[in-house]
């Protein structure tokens, strides 16, 4: 009995390692990983893009607009490219929550391998009964749209 439930733990441990080595590679390779990000209208930002579809970004933007760290997903868009979604906490002057905004991004590869990617970003603020989570519910126009290009982050060799 112990040894079918080791296996089987072995198993499931070894099919979820599996799993995220795939969704890695769908990315053009294994190209998951940080990234030190240059937005054309001059902000710097470090985005991370998780074997399991989960992206974080952090920018240099977030003092003077009051808004948190990045949260979201991404998933493979193509061969080389992958188009994903973070929601940032805005807040007012007095600390409480202006609303959440949604930055859809849309990258792809530059080069052979994953050492760098560039494309494009948008973002949308969502108040009242808007669904950062359903982006059709945004009545207005996307309050910033720039192009990206961004180089992975590596020890040093």
């Amino acid at each position: 009995m112990k040894f079918k439930l080791f296996q089987a733990l072995l198993f499931v441990c070894l099919l979820g390692g599996s799993s995220a080595s795939l969704l890695a590679r769908g990315f053009s390779g294994n190209c998951s990983g940080t990234y030190l990000m240059a937005e054309a209208g001059g902000a710097t930002s470090l985005w991370t893009f998780e074997a399991d579809g989960t992206f974080f970004a952090t920018s240099s933007l977030q003092g003077i607009l009051r808004f948190s760290d990045q949260q979201g997903s991404w998933e493979k868009d193509g061969n080389n490219g992958l188009k994903g979604a973070v929601l940032a906490l805005v807040f007012n002057d007095d600390g409480s929550l202006l609303n959440v905004s949604r930055v859809d991004v849309s990258l792809h590869t530059v080069g052979s391998g994953c050492d760098n990617i560039a494309g494009s970003l948008e973002v949308r603020e969502f108040t009242g009964s808007e669904d950062p989570l359903d982006p059709s519910t945004d009545t207005g126009e996307p309050i910033a749209t720039d192009t990206v290009t961004g180089r992975r982050v590596k020890p040093r060799g």
